[in-house]
């Protein structure tokens, strides 16, 4: 009975484990790919059909510099990928840059390479200042993102010897809290430098001609991990509170039956 008891706990937690695990992996695998569903998942998409650029004090558009220019920019936690948009507004992947261990979107440098020009002069302020923290952001979300699916897998493991002990229990709730703190700052940190990036860029749609959108898609995924890896860190806890990890165990005292012939021969 206690171990059907058990069984059904844990069974919470495993599973909002789980799903942490696997929403936390489609994060991670986030534009890896130039078609199929990883490649309508990012965090950013910048528009860039109508971008002009002042280039030593002569304002021209994209395409005139670069008539195969790109329509628009989207951004995964690894690479970055670019395509068109057709009149219909579809958007069409091109193709994906390489990714890298420690990668950071810089959408300014970006079109710069693309434009083949060392630098554009009308960059409004308020993308420089979005712009800043870009690059040491990005490297500690990375990490944090890479962090946390391990402390996940972890957690998925050492969930297997809590049904036998209850130190195993604490352990794995542990590792939980420690999963669930870098899902929730990965994900925290990310909505706050990719949402004050696109607004940024909105707002210089009068200089720049750009506007941009963040991924739903994506965001959604990751903040659906982090929900999960709270519900998985508190259903550790009541496995601890509520479950019971000892075996039951027969008594041992040994019961002697009377002899009652005896008993009435001595009377």
């Amino acid at each position: 009975m206690a171990a059907g008891r058990n069984c059904f706990i844990i069974s919470f937690p495993y599973f909002f484990t789980i799903s942490a695990l696997v929403l936390t992996i489609f994060v991670i695998i986030s534009s890896l790919e130039d078609h199929g569903i990883l490649s309508k998942l990012y965090f950013m998409r910048l528009n860039t059909q109508n971008l002009s650029v002042t280039v030593q004090s002569n304002t021209v558009t994209a395409t005139s510099i670069n008539p195969s220019f790109p329509d628009f920019f989207q951004v995964g936690l690894w690479n970055y990928c670019q395509g068109t948009i057709s009149s219909a507004n579809v958007y069409t992947i091109s193709n994906c840059s390489n990714t890298h261990g420690l990668f950071y979107f810089n959408p300014i440098s970006v079109i710069e390479q693309n434009l083949g020009i060392s630098s554009i002069d009308n960059v409004p302020s308020q993308v420089d200042s979005a712009l800043k923290a870009v690059k040491a952001v990005s490297y500690v979300m990375i990490i944090l993102y890479c962090v946390a699916a391990i402390f996940t897998v972890m957690e998925f493991i050492a969930g297997f010897f809590s049904f036998h002990s209850r130190g195993a229990s604490v352990c794995t709730m542990i590792i939980s809290f420690l999963a669930l703190a870098c899902v929730v700052a990965a994900t925290a940190l990310a909505t706050a430098l990719y949402f004050v990036e696109a607004r940024a860029f909105n707002d210089a749609n009068a200089t720049l001609g750009t506007t941009a959108s963040t991924g739903r898609t994506t965001f959604g995924i990751a903040w659906g991990a982090a929900v999960a890896a709270i519900l998985a860190s508190i259903f550790w806890l009541v496995s601890i509170c509520c479950g019971s990890t000892r075996h039951s165990r027969r008594s041992d005292v040994v019961y002697h039956p009377v002899d009652s012939a005896v008993g009435m021969r001595q009377m």
